[in-house]
């Protein structure tokens, strides 16, 4: 299906982008909504990106932002600053990630949107959703646990509610972790982290946390606007494969041709650093490298299923952590030779 004249929120992110790249290079028409013009046009230098200005938060800056488009993908929601303590419960995240979107669907309602994609995360079905002892997937009821989650869940269900009202092809692309993002996020920080031996020995825990390439996900959604029966839908994507962090771990002591060490630091030890840690971001205002709510993301599970987008849309992720990890390694590596 073709997908027209397009238009791209939140594209200034990694995951955004990477789809304004990739569909510019299929030739496709693509605007992107910006609240910063001039930054946002340095970022695809000599290559035709039209530029609409609007705040998601803003409802008057975004009359007409939908004119003439046929696609809209939408990814903008809030970004924490990166020393923000409880990341996940920034109370920016409701009026910019939820209410931001409800002031766009406003939009969207009448104009000439055809199809809307929203990216989402697993965020918005609760991280217990990923603790069942085996994958979770689009079937469970969603319960988000924090700020961040519940204002995804808010913001998807105001997607597919146009979708209902209006007859667009509203879809829902749920991202678990996603790597691929050269020297930022939270893999590069750990392989940071091991490389500096600020990382302790990881003790042998047999947790399961699910992931997905950039590159894969961009394949995903632009896979899901050009079906029509993706409808309605809401999908996990992940890269098939579950991770351990102590696999994680000792994935990147080889590709630093580092020895795996024989001892471990015991969970126990490192439940008593991180509570310390916790009370010490409430005191101080300001992210901790470890605290409890960081710990439980490296110890628990986080596991999910993309056989439903398999299945009905013939997706096949093409990457994994497997040949990711010696790629960032060394691309971490020529950053500290710079």
């Amino acid at each position: 299906m073709e997908l027209g004249n397009i238009l791209v929120t939140g594209a200034t992110g990694r995951v955004g982008r990477l789809l304004v790249s990739t569909l510019l290079q299929a030739g496709q028409s693509v605007s992107i909504l910006t609240r910063a013009p001039q930054a946002a046009r340095e970022l695809w230098p000599g290559q035709e990106v039209a530029v609409r200005v609007g705040d998601l938060t803003d409802p008057p800056s975004l009359e007409s932002v939908c004119s003439g488009i046929d696609t809209l993908f939408h990814l903008a929601s809030y970004a924490p600053r990166p020393d923000e303590p409880d990341l996940y419960n920034a109370p920016n995240h409701w009026p910019v990630t939820a209410e931001g979107t409800a002031n766009l669907m406003a939009q969207v309602a009448g104009s000439s949107v055809k199809r809307l994609i929203y990216i989402s995360t697993v965020k918005a079905m609760g991280d217990a959703a990923g603790e069942l002892g085996r994958p979770a997937d689009e079937t469970l009821i969603p319960a988000p646990d924090t700020l961040y989650g519940r204002a995804k869940l808010a913001a998807e269900q105001r997607v597919l509610a146009i979708g209902e009202t209006t007859g667009i092809q509203a879809s829902i692309l749920r991202l678990p972790m996603v790597y691929g993002l050269d020297n930022k996020g939270n893999l590069a920080r750990l392989i940071a982290a091991i490389a500096a031996r600020r990382f302790p020995p990881w003790p042998r825990h047999d947790n399961s946390r699910s992931a997905v390439q950039i590159e894969d996900a961009v394949a995903a959604a632009i896979l899901v606007a050009r079906n029509p029966a993706s409808a309605g839908q809401v999908y996990c994507v992940t890269d098939g494969r579950a991770y351990s962090t102590r696999w994680i771990y000792e994935r990147i002591l080889l590709a630093l041709d580092r020895p795996i060490p024989r001892w471990t630091v015991p969970l126990w030890a490192l439940r008593a650093v991180a509570a310390g840690g916790s009370i010490g971001e409430r005191l101080l205002g300001r992210r901790l490298p470890l605290t409890l709510d960081g710990l439980s993301k490296l110890t628990g599970d986080a596991w999910y299923s993309s056989a439903k987008l398999e299945k009905m849309l013939g997706f096949r992720p093409k990457q994994s952590l497997e040949t990711e990890i010696p790629r960032l390694v060394q691309s971490v590596r020529r950053e500290w030779l710079d």
